[in-house]
């Protein structure tokens, strides 16, 4: 990776996606940008106070986190919508990697809409991590659920650099009875789409993809899921599927969706 994004609302819940943002840069010598956005229908003068102050409170945060290390950093504090600027900076950076923390919970809201995070991730044109857990530890077992679509290996391919050192699992969910199907599909799919050499033979299990997931979680400790993002056509546009989306309301763990 060469360009990483993160995104920052200032909360807790982005306070976790800087620091693992930092780190990762410091791991991959990546250039790092941090990324603010202030609403633009705040009062301009009300405006150029938060600019200001997110600006400091954001090279408070990188310098604590970087403990001493080296790391190319640019702070932007920018004016405008969030899904609009967030995708003019990835795009103008040509990030390889948007950093992001969880969504807020609003019960009423998430339950007759898509949550921001979710049109976020749909929207992004690069892998997305979204960061569910308080650490500062490299990530050291990966967990990554196998649909054989380009998405699924992209995902695949981003985990050495995010999880360099770490111990992979990889499952795949088929029907009942297609044991033997579903190994075949994979050789070609695998001979179809390289991989990073050293990952392991997949699980092969025989459940839809959430009860393969739960069921594998509850029996591992994993700190890092990394899937592919799949999209389906509703009513004339495009939402992510159940799956995924069920995934990002409520994670396991830290989750890479790839494109």
């Amino acid at each position: 990776m060469k360009n990483i994004v993160v995104a920052s609302d200032l909360s807790d819940r982005s306070r976790q996606a800087l620091r693992r943002a930092v780190n990762l840069a410091a791991q991959t010598k990546a250039d790092l940008t941090v990324l603010h956005v202030v609403d633009d229908a705040i009062p301009e003068n009300l405006s150029t106070q938060v600019q200001v102050g997110a600006k400091t409170l954001l090279a408070e945060q990188v310098t604590a986190d970087a403990k001493d290390r080296e790391i190319a950093v640019t702070i932007k504090v920018d004016v405008g919508d969030a899904m609009e600027v967030i995708g003019a900076v990835t795009e103008d950076t040509k990030a390889d990697l948007l950093v992001v923390g969880l969504h807020r919970r609003r019960k009423f809201l998430d339950h007759i809409r898509e949550t921001t995070m979710e049109h976020l991730i749909r929207s992004s044109d690069i892998p997305v991590l979204l960061v569910a857990t308080e650490t500062d530890q490299a990530y050291t077992r990966v967990l990554s659920g196998v649909a054989l679509s380009e998405a699924c290996a992209t995902a695949l391919r981003r985990i050495p650099m995010i999880a360099p050192h770490a111990d992979v699992t990889i499952f795949n969910a088929h029907e009942v009875s297609f044991r033997k199907e579903a190994e075949q599909e994979y050789e070609t799919w695998k001979a179809m789409n390289p991989l990073p050499e050293g990952l392991p033979d997949p699980v092969f299990v025989e459940a839809t993809a959430a009860d393969a997931l739960e069921d594998i979680v509850k029996n591992g400790s994993y700190d890092l899921l990394a899937i592919g993002a799949h999209t389906r056509s509703s009513a004339g546009r495009y939402i992510l599927g159940g799956f995924t989306a069920g995934l990002i309301r409520n994670p396991p763990c830290d989750v890479l969706i790839a494109k």
